[in-house]
């Protein structure tokens, strides 16, 4: 019979696909790690993982038993806050994984705000744009709803995105888009239908996205409540609220009744309402 220590390093290679990134995250080498996945074949009687263009998969085989491992590991978790909850001065560790223009623009502003029993806790922000399911993360929030898996999911807002640009730049000096790889998301088509060219300059994030548009003479689409950090920019006429996009976040249902993991859903909620009360007004946010 599989022990925990077995599946410990099963669901290591399931969360990140490839030996190298799943022995880096236990604090081993790949060697060691291959070692312990072939025990855990030769204990199944067949080979727990496949392996294919995009990395090692599970197979259906060892699927309800990475499960289980999944849950008994949050489950853990969520038992050893409690107990720290309760013991003064105890550190506890929180992974967050969500778009870095969330954590740039809406966490780390509200950081001083969290409740004091956080006090103590140890957040690690992972970046995240297009993934899906937890990862190794304990709080996920992304863009669109998940579909499965054992996780609780709540929309916590809803971010509107209008055209932008400087307001001495001139009408004409071209745009700026994300990359072909976000070309199926609305933030991305909604723009094409307003500018009806091809964009002058992609880039890779929403970030670079903000500094291009507020440092050149070009236009482009930006979330209002990222563009609100920079007085200079303004909204392009007819370009005001092109698109929207929920904001959802998820956290495994396991950890329900976790203390850490509820008061850090409580703070990230705060984090968005606090966009629209800030001195530097937010141009169409509205929270859910």
């Amino acid at each position: 019979m599989p022990s925990w220590d077995d599946l410990k390093f099963a669901l290591a290679l399931s969360r990140h696909g490839r030996m190298n990134a799943a022995a880096q995250s236990l604090g081993i080498n790949v060697a060691t790690m291959s070692r312990r996945i072939e025990r855990l074949g030769e204990i199944l009687g067949q080979p727990p993982f496949v392996k294919k263009a995009d990395g090692w998969q599970p197979s259906p085989v060892v699927t309800g038993l990475l499960q289980i491992a999944e849950d008994i590991e949050q489950r853990l978790e969520t038992e050893m806050n409690s107990i720290h909850a309760g013991t003064a001065g105890q550190s506890t560790r929180l992974s967050i994984g969500c778009p870095p223009v969330v954590s740039l623009f809406v966490l780390y502003p509200n950081l001083a705000n969290r409740a004091g029993s956080l006090a103590d806790v140890t957040y690690t922000f992972t970046q995240r744009v297009m993934e899906d399911g937890l990862g190794e993360n304990d709080l996920v929030l992304q863009h669109k709803r998940p579909e499965s898996g054992r996780v609780l999911a709540q929309r916590v807002a809803t971010l509107t995105s209008s055209i932008y640009r400087r307001k001495s730049a001139s009408a004409d000096a071209g745009w700026v888009s994300l990359s072909e790889h976000y070309d199926a998301t609305p933030f991305n088509q909604t723009a094409y239908q307003f500018f009806e060219t091809a964009p002058s300059v992609r880039v890779q994030s929403m970030y670079e996205l903000y500094e291009l548009i507020g440092a050149t003479e070009m236009a482009g689409p930006l979330i209002d409540i990222v563009a609100a950090s920079n007085p200079d920019l303004t909204v392009v006429p007819g370009g005001a609220e092109v698109s929207q996009t929920d904001m959802w976040l998820m956290y495994h249902a396991s950890r329900k009744g976790d203390p850490v993991v509820e008061g850090t859903v409580a703070w990230i909620k705060d984090s968005f309402s606090r966009m629209q009360t800030r001195k530097s007004e937010v141009v169409n946010f509205r929270s859910a």
